[in-house]
């Protein structure tokens, strides 16, 4: 995937993500018969739309701090980090629905991420150094 492909993808999955987002919102009513496919497509098209959002601020966040850094190595962590925050606004928004959302089980969901993205950058730095050297990576 070259960066160009990349932000064409996300900007155009973000624009039609939203544009689904506005016609749940504005047109289906939460108590009618289809109210549970609604909710489905809500949230699908919630988590596109925020995904898509985070990892085109996060990629550009990192061009404009990494610059020595090749455009196309930022783009794998702009997009699991996007996806990351697609998935937490999804689960803290349906844990809310439930009413079972508390401070608590925020911060909790919040230390899980954290942890779930220092494997992915421990695991980046320790292939990149073993790059070359014969090794395999785990």
């Amino acid at each position: 995937m070259t960066v160009k492909t990349f932000i064409l993808g996300a900007c155009a999955t973000m624009l039609a993500s939203l544009g689904i987002l506005a016609l749940i919102i504005l047109w289906i009513d939460p108590l009618s018969s289809i109210a549970s496919l609604a909710f489905l497509l809500f949230f699908l098209a919630l988590f596109l739309a925020v995904a898509s959002l985070s990892a085109l601020v996060g990629y550009i966040a990192r061009s404009l701090f990494l610059r020595k850094q090749l455009s196309a190595y930022r783009v794998r962590p702009a997009l699991r980090q996007g996806v990351f925050m697609g998935i937490f606004v999804d689960l803290l928004l349906f844990l809310q629905l439930e009413r079972i959302l508390v401070w608590w089980v925020a911060a909790i969901i919040v230390l899980l991420f954290i942890v779930i993205e220092l494997v992915f950058i421990s695991y980046d730095k320790y292939s990149a150094a073993n790059q070359g050297t014969g090794e395999k990576g785990a």
